[in-house]
Formats: structure tokens, C-alpha cells, sequence
């Protein structure tokens, strides 16, 4: 089959998926709702639970996860406040103008953005996104047509190994002293999981199928491609600037003395950033590094990255209240979630779906029932850490029960199957969305081709860890 058959393949695959979720997909707070109906119907039909308790259940959960949002919210927004830094912005500028041709644009995007999930989800949820939007503005100045919304998605793609990489929530976790599995599992540190030979093989396969699979998906038909938009294009003025010529915020000017001291001198700022890290150097140098890197740690990390980069406190504030404007859906979704993993929970839903796939598991077989069941959990319960405390107790006994089984490559199959539905799961993609300026139905078609793709991917290395090979 010829390279350009291929091309003409998956042009097609991308053009008939777009269309259809065009067509049906609805607003990702109503298919959040939608999905609130549905949990409560196939809990009242396959659990022992009544209409009412799903309904107390779902009103538990609400709040249960409250710690968790907020251990999340801030992984987000301190990491988009990272990636929308003025040194990463210029380097992601860079990098934009390299390309000449759209599919070496959406190339780009993909690389930038694998790089960026394995580094930390939260980062690649505003790096990917702003990444695409600059490359699309430097081909559109170059007079070259790009496929905006194939580019926000391979952007947005770069979330699919992120439970495989360095901010993967359930292997931090079980990383963490005293986690909720502890007295049963201990502490299963990352070198053992994140770092795990056959994670990294895994991975690597995840990261060549998305790069190599959405640039054959750029449109061939110059009428077939949506270039960028001509509101984001605006944004590309110059900013606003003091008298010293210094980018201003709208505020400065209504400042003056000590308040002014203090929000625009990097000394305040960048000595900020630097007294987390020498606490975070302090925790590293005294500590095993692969003992000590968890969840806090990694949001830690992040404020200090952040205050440094940004060196003024009202560059980095400024950021931060346009990042938690931007993340406002996904901070309202985030407590309709926790409703609809509460039901998953205490109903016994998820604990079904767990015990479903190891009933019929064998050694050879349960690594794939593993990501298989987590991939469909996910949909309901998107939150990698979330749906570990839901479904991590059933996990653990399922896979102490089959003889050969190993902790860690469940862990890393749970992993897999966990970031894989986030692909057709539109809850994540929507700060990367408020960047681009773009719908969940713009995007979703491309990266649901890339589920497929990606998920015979896992698939495989899940057998193959079930065979012995990896």
C-alpha cells in the first residue's frame, strides 16, 4: 500500500470521526450529567442498591473527593501557570516557527506535546494547548494552510501517557508513605512502576503510534481545512507596557509603594521560588529521590518552577487567576464527578467491573482484563488517583489472588487503562479547549481515531507482560 493510500486512509478515518461527534457529541457539562443518569440507572439495575441510595451515594461523593479536587485543581493550575511562563512562551515560540509544511506543524505539536504528558498532565493541558495556538498563528502569518482543530487535538493527545509518566497520580501514590493500601501493599517506589523496563517499552510505543498517527490525519482538500481563528490571531499584538517598556498588568498602574514593591520585584518573587526548592532540595538531598517523589511533592515542584520563571509575583498571580478562569468547568465538574464515583463506589459499580475482569484472568490474560477495566471505570471516574481509591482495593485482592501476578505491573496496567479513555472522556480537554478558543466537538473526532490506535497499543504490552516478555 502506497504512503499516499496511507494518507488518504487516515485523512478519511479523522474527516468520518469529526463529522459523527459534529453531529452527536453534546456540551461536556451536559455528557457530564448524561453520564450522572447513566451511572444511577446501571447502579439501580446491576447493584442491590435502591433509587435512594444511589441518590445518598451520589450526594457522598460530591464532597468525598474535596481533598483530591484540591490536590488536583492545584497540579492544574500550578502547572499551567508553568507553561504559560515567559520562558517556556518563548521557547514554545521557537519551536513554532521551525516547521513549513502542515503535517510537519502537527508533527511538531505531537512531539512537543508527548514530551510535555510525560512530564506532568497538568502542564500539558496548557502547554499542548498553547503550543498548537502558536504554531497555528506562525503558519497562518506564513501563509500556510494548518487544520486547526486536527492541531488543538494532537496538542491535547499529549495527555494520553501521562499515567505512564513522571505526575502518574496512582503510582505517586502508592509511592507516598502511608497511602490508603499501605498496610497491605507498603510502598511500591516509582523505580519499580514509572521506571519499570516494561513501562518505559510500553510508553515509548504509546508516544510513536500518536506522533506517527496524526500528522496522516491532516486534511488533503484545501476546503476541508479550518484554519486558525481570527480571534486568536488578535492575540497576538503587542502588550500593554509601562513606562520602562515592561509588560503591565492591568492593575500595576493603580499601585504604588510597598504593594508595588512587593508584587513586581523579582527578588520577592524568584526568592520565593527559590526558598520552595531549597526545601524541595533539602527533601531530595536527605531522601531517596524515587522515596520521596509524590503527588505534593510534584505540585510543590511546580509553585517553585512557577515562581521562578514568572519572577514577579503579579506575573505569576495574574496567570493564575486567568489559569483558574480557564479551568473553571473542570473545578465545577470536578464535585459531579466525585458524585458519580461515589455511586461507583459504595453502590459496588466499579468494585463489579474489577471483579468481572479478574474472575475470568489468568496470569497470561490479567494485565489486559486489568487495563481494559480501568479504561471503562475512567469513563465514568475520569481522575487517575480518584478512580485508584475506588477501585485499587479490588485491584490489590484480584491480584494477590491469581498466582504470578506482580503489584507493580498491575499497578502499570492500571495506568495504561486509566489514560487511555481520556481520549473519548471530554472532561480534561476543556482548559487546553479555552485556550484554542475551540468545541470539544472540534477535536474530539481525531483523538477518539487515536484511542483505537493507541489502545492496540496498551493491549499488546498489556499481553506481552501477561506472557513474561516484557
Amino acid at each position: 500500500m502506497s504512503t499516499s493510500t496511507n494518507r488518504g486512509l487516515f485523512t478519511r478515518l479523522g474527516d468520518g470521526a469529526s463529522a459523527l461527534v459534529q453531529r452527536f457529541l453534546p456540551d461536556a457539562f451536559i455528557f457530564a450529567l448524561m453520564l450522572t443518569f447513566l451511572t444511577m440507572i446501571l447502579a439501580v439495575l446491576l447493584t442491590d442498591k435502591g433509587p435512594v441510595g444511589v441518590v445518598t451515594h451520589w450526594g457522598e461523593g460530591f464532597w468525598y473527593v474535596l481533598a483530591f479536587s484540591m490536590q488536583a485543581s492545584l497540579a492544574l493550575l500550578t502547572g499551567w501557570a508553568f507553561a504559560d511562563s515567559p520562558p517556556i512562551k518563548r521557547v514554545l515560540g521557537r519551536i513554532a516557527d521551525i516547521p513549513s509544511t502542515q503535517r510537519q506543524a502537527i508533527f511538531a505539536t505531537a512531539v512537543v506535546g508527548q514530551l510535555f504528558g510525560l512530564f506532568h498532565w497538568g502542564v500539558v493541558l496548557v502547554a499542548g494547548a498553547i503550543f498548537a495556538r502558536e504554531i497555528g498563528i506562525a503558519m497562518e502569518q506564513k501563509g500556510i494552510d494548518v487544520h486547526y482543530p486536527l492541531l488543538v487535538a494532537t496538542g491535547y493527545a499529549g495527555l494520553l501517557p501521562w499515567h505512564q509518566g513522571l505526575s502518574g497520580a496512582s503510582l505517586l501514590l502508592v509511592a507516598t508513605p502511608d497511602h490508603f493500601l499501605a498496610g497491605e501493599i507498603g510502598v511500591i517506589p516509582v523505580s519499580q512502576t514509572i521506571f519499570n523496563p516494561a513501562n518505559l517499552i510500553i510508553v515509548a510505543g504509546v508516544v510513536l503510534v500518536t506522533v506517527v498517527v496524526m500528522p496522516l490525519m491532516a486534511p488533503d482538500k484545501k476546503e476541508n481545512v479550518i484554519t486558525v481563528p481570527e480571534d486568536q490571531l488578535q492575540k497576538v499584538q503587542q502588550p500593554v507596557t509601562d513606562g520602562g517598556g515592561e509588560a503591565a498588568s492591568p492593575h500595576r498602574l493603580r499601585d504604588a509603594g510597598y504593594k508595588r514593591l512587593l508584587l513586581d520585584t523579582k527578588a520577592v518573587g524568584v526568592g520565593l521560588g527559590l526558598l520552595i526548592w531549597a526545601y524541595l532540595g533539602y527533601m531530595f538531598a536527605t531522601n531517596d529521590f524515587m522515596d520521596v517523589f509524590n503527588l505534593n511533592i510534584f505540585i510543590s515542584v511546580m509553585f517553585g518552577l512557577g515562581f521562578i520563571f514568572h519572577g514577579t509575583l503579579r506575573s505569576y498571580i495574574d496567570v493564575f487567576r486567568d489559569a483558574i478562569r480557564g479551568a473553571s468547568q473542570i473545578l465545577i465538574q470536578f464535585q459531579f464527578y466525585g458524585g458519580i464515583m461515589g455511586i461507583m463506589a459504595w453502590s459496588g459499580l466499579a468494585t463489579l467491573i474489577a471483579q468481572t475482569a479478574a474472575q475470568y484472568s489468568t496470569e497470561t490474560t490479567w494485565y489486559l482484563a486489568a487495563f481494559l477495566s480501568a479504561g471503562t471505570v475512567n469513563f465514568f471516574v475520569p481522575s487517575g488517583g480518584g478512580q485508584w481509591v475506588v477501585t485499587g482495593q479490588v485491584m490489590i485482592d484480584a491480584a494477590q489472588g491469581i498466582p504470578g501476578v506482580a503489584l507493580d505491573k498491575t499497578m502499570i496496567a492500571f495506568a495504561m487503562g486509566d489514560q487511555w479513555t481520556n481520549m473519548i472522556q471530554p472532561f480534561w480537554a476543556l482548559p487546553a479547549l479555552g485556550i484554542a478558543g475551540l468545541s470539544i466537538r472540534d477535536i474530539m473526532g481525531y483523538v477518539g481515531v487515536l484511542f483505537l490506535f493507541s489502545g492496540a497499543v496498551m493491549g499488546v504490552g498489556a499481553l506481552l507482560m501477561g506472557l513474561g516478555v516484557l
